[in-house]
This record gives C-alpha cells, sequence and structure tokens, in this order.
C-alpha cells in the first residue's frame, strides 16, 4: 500500500495503479507492482517489474500542483534527450502520459525506470568518503542544464524558488511567523534572519536567467562509487534564476567539495547567496512540514537547513 502524506492527496494506492494500467497500458496490467518508499513526496510511484525488458515505474501526484506539472514535466523530459546534459547523466524518458479519469482525476505518467541509489540512501557511505569527482560532475551537470533551451518553458511563479528574492524572503518570514507553524521549536528563527537579511543586500542584483531542474536534493540524484549517474524528477523544472539549481552545494555536499563545486559553476557572490537563499526557503519549508509528519524529506531538509547555517 501507498502511505498517505498529505492531507488532501487523492487514492494512489495498488488497485488505482492496476485500475489505470488496465484502461490505458494493458501490456504491463498484469506485471508484479512495487511500492517505493522514498524522501520524495509530490508522486506516489510503483516500479513495475517486466522481466524481459527495461522496468518502468508509474507516478501518481499526490498533490493538485505536482497534478498541474505532469504534462510540463513530459515536455521537458522529452526535450532534454536532445540537450547536452543528456550526454552527462541519464534522464528519464517518457512511456507513457495518463489522462485523468474516474478513478483518478490527474494525468499521470510511466517513465523508463533507471537503476541506481539516490545520494540521500547512500548517504552514510557518502560521508565516508572525498567526493571531489561527485561536486565535479554536479558542476558539469548543472552548467549544462544552464544551456537548455527555455523559451518555451514555463517561469517559476512569483514567490517561488528561482523567482525574485523579495517575495521569497516574504513567504519566508510568513513562515517564520506564523503561529502556525511553530517555527521556534524546529530552528534557530535568528540565524535564518541572519541569512535572509544578508540575502536582501543582493536583491536587486541582476540574474543569470535560464532553463532550472529546480529540485537538486539528494532524492533526486542517482549515484554510484561517488559518482553521479542519472538526474530524476523533473516535475519542478522552468524558467527562472540559474542560481536555484546550486542547492547541491549544501544539499548534498560537504564544506571541502562545495568550494570546489562554486569554483567550477563560477558562482559570484550574488549568485551563491541567492542559491543559497532558495535553499534556505526550501529548506525552512520543508522542516516546518515534513519533520512534524515524520516523513524522510524533514530529515533530508534539516541536514541541508543545518548546513546552510553553520556554512563557513
Amino acid at each position: 500500500m501507498s502511505e498517505r502524506i498529505h492531507d488532501d492527496e487523492p487514492d494512489t494506492s495498488e488497485s488505482i495503479a492496476r485500475a489505470l494500467l488496465k484502461a490505458e497500458c494493458p501490456q504491463w496490467a498484469r506485471s508484479p507492482v512495487e511500492y517505493l518508499r522514498s524522501s520524495g513526496t509530490d508522486n506516489a510511484l510503483w516500479r513495475i517489474r517486466l522481466g524481459g525488458e527495461p522496468d518502468v515505474v508509474l507516478r501518481l501526484p499526490r498533490r493538485p500542483d505536482a497534478a498541474a506539472g505532469v504534462l510540463q514535466e513530459m515536455q521537458v523530459l522529452q526535450q532534454i534527450e536532445r540537450e547536452a546534459i543528456s550526454s552527462i547523466v541519464a534522464t528519464p524518458s517518457v512511456r507513457h502520459v495518463g489522462e485523468p479519469n474516474e478513478v483518478f482525476p490527474h494525468h499521470w505518467s510511466v517513465l523508463e525506470w533507471i537503476d541506481g541509489a539516490d545520494a540521500w540512501t547512500v548517504r552514510t557511505e557518502l560521508d565516508g568518503q572525498p567526493l571531489g569527482a561527485l561536486a565535479e560532475d554536479l558542476a558539469r551537470s548543472v552548467i549544462a542544464m544552464g544551456t537548455v533551451k527555455a523559451d518555451k518553458i514555463r517561469r517559476r511563479p512569483i514567490g517561488s524558488r528561482g523567482g525574485p528574492l523579495r517575495p521569497l524572503l516574504e513567504r519566508l518570514g510568513g513562515w517564520l511567523d506564523g503561529a502556525e507553524w511553530d517555527a521556534s521549536s524546529l530552528l534557530d528563527i535568528d540565524a535564518v534572519r541572519r541569512l535572509a537579511d544578508e540575502a536582501l543586500e543582493v536583491a536587486n542584483e541582476p540574474v543569470n536567467d535560464g532553463f532550472v531542474h529546480g529540485d537538486l536534493i539528494p532524492g533526486n540524484l542517482l549515484v554510484d562509487g561517488g559518482r553521479l549517474t542519472a538526474i530524476i524528477d523533473w516535475g519542478g523544472a522552468g524558467r527562472g534564476d540559474t542560481a536555484q539549481d546550486l542547492a547541491p552545494a549544501w544539499a548534498v555536499l560537504p564544506a571541502l567539495e562545495r568550494a570546489a563545486f562554486r569554483t567550477a559553476v563560477g558562482a559570484d557572490d550574488a549568485a551563491w547567496i541567492r542559491g543559497r537563499t532558495f535553499e534556505l526557503e526550501h529548506a525552512v519549508g520543508g522542516v516546518l512540514y515534513y519533520v512534524p509528519k515524520q516523513h524522510p524529506l524533514g530529515d533530508v531538509m534539516a541536514r541541508t537547513l543545518e548546513r546552510i547555517l553553520h556554512a563557513p
């Protein structure tokens, strides 16, 4: 059974998964399926084991905003297969895009399965080895993503990561001040405010506008032997401030490799502060929402926040 994460999410159980496959992908409807528990929260994932051909994964959106981006994500995945990033790391191939129907209210998708362990699952292993090669891989990937043509890609909404800093900081302030979040019991509010104040100093600096993956956190990065092998979950991709894709500096890398990553991507002071601020907002929101739910993403974001607040 799939677990319930959000209060308003639709049924994403095996019976729903099989009903959708029977209706639109009958060739897979009788295949063994396995629910995948992960640190992700936007989609319920069912791995379909096909035996004689590569497995596929059925992705059922758990939230309306994730569902609204399914068609855009499929367009992005088809586009990046023709871009430089596809020669650097593996990205998911689209096998089917499903229609809403009486048993499931949203578009859904089937992607080809990519073998590998994500950087959160193997974090203990990664913490015990030098990550210089991983930092180089991440930098090459971020640089390549910045070259993806973004003319027809949706722009990141005002107030979200990758958009202008001032509305984002207002949203962050609302979380810190809102009684419903009880932020002081979960994080160091003064330290967060200090970094937010530093961000205001670069809020009017020019930005590099372009394509962003938008969610380069450990669960979306597959690794093997300390090297990056694939980038998954492109549902947050869009057009915006490319500093947003500096997220792995704090979400994945320790201090030494973080510095090497910054040098490799060529981030100046203003871009570095914007990237840090985007991930600060991400981490604070994740801690406040997911830690009380005892979901693994809360742990991911708590570690990221700790690194941001104590970075040299």
